[in-house]
């Protein structure tokens, strides 16, 4: 009897301990997306983040985008921007946040999505970066690129405090990939000569730039957050002050560990209330 209840206080105290030391070594951040727009305005597809060593770079201003890029850019679907950033750094981490409901619902005016991540790496995953579709357009997208990775961790894997970081029209890119054309399938805009499943633009052979206004007849369209407002469509006069989200990067506290001391008194505390019970089971 004796043997048993000690081997099981020699199992709690392990606990204990693991516990304590693994709560010290957890890293989470609650990534929060907003969309800042009024309704009737743009809308964007759930956000991909990838977290790598900087060896990451998702596209090339005026050079031609990336597989994954088109794909993103012209669908919203970042599965082979997923398959390079591995390519690229196998180490990396990539997530996705979405709005609630089923499907990967785009993130609407006025709606904001939140996740929480397990960040397996943070000492080899300090960079950070992001990448959207524009809802409504063919091809355009919102990002960075390796040049501006965003820097969430430092040198040594820890976390460098809450950031927010505003999406403007300064990181509006056309992926040039698909020519802009309300009529001729943009994904996610629903009109009686829009194929249902928004592929089907000509195709523009071109380079990733930086967006410009869309034309006219996107003003009209109609996406699944509702009809469009075209006079709230245009970005390029003032970029800088056309704020369409705001991704705000927080730590989650983790419980705080025990000292290494308080383990072994806690140990001890419990090793003696175990004793006392068996003495008092002898005299009965």
């Amino acid at each position: 009897m004796l043997r048993s209840r000690l081997a099981g206080l020699a199992t709690l105290t392990l606990v204990v301990g693991v516990s304590a030391s693994a709560s010290h070594a957890a890293t989470q951040l609650q990534v929060t997306v907003e969309n800042l727009q009024p309704s009737g305005s743009f809308s964007f597809t759930p956000v991909y983040f990838g977290l790598h060593d900087g060896s990451f770079d998702a596209f090339t201003f005026n050079a031609a985008a990336s597989d994954g890029i088109e794909i993103l850019a012209e669908l919203g679907d970042p599965s082979t921007v997923r398959d390079e950033r591995i390519a690229a750094a196998p180490g990396s981490q990539g997530f996705v946040v979405a709005a609630p409901g089923d499907g990967f619902p785009p993130i609407s005016p006025g709606e904001s999505a939140v996740e929480v991540i397990d960040v397996a790496d943070a000492l080899n995953n300090r960079y950070l970066t992001l990448l959207s579709m524009v809802i409504p357009s063919n091809d355009l997208f919102f990002g960075n690129d390796n040049p501006f990775a965003y820097e969430i961790f430092d040198a040594a894997g820890n976390f460098l405090g809450p950031q927010s970081i505003e999406i403007t029209a300064e990181q509006f890119y056309d992926a040039g990939t698909e020519i802009n054309d309300a009529l001729e399938g943009p994904a996610f805009v629903t009109n009686a000569n829009t194929p249902p499943n928004g592929v089907g633009g000509a195709d523009e052979g071109g380079v990733v730039t930086l967006a410009e206004n869309l034309p006219s007849e996107f003003g009209s369209a109609v996406t699944p957050a509702g009809a469009l407002d075209g006079s709230l469509l245009n970005f390029a006069d003032d970029r800088a002050s056309f704020a369409l989200a705001r991704i705000t990067i927080t730590e989650v506290a983790a419980p705080v560990p025990l000292p290494a001391g308080a383990v072994l008194g806690l140990s001890g505390l419990l090793a003696m209330g175990g004793l006392r019970a068996f003495r008092r089971s002898k005299t009965r």
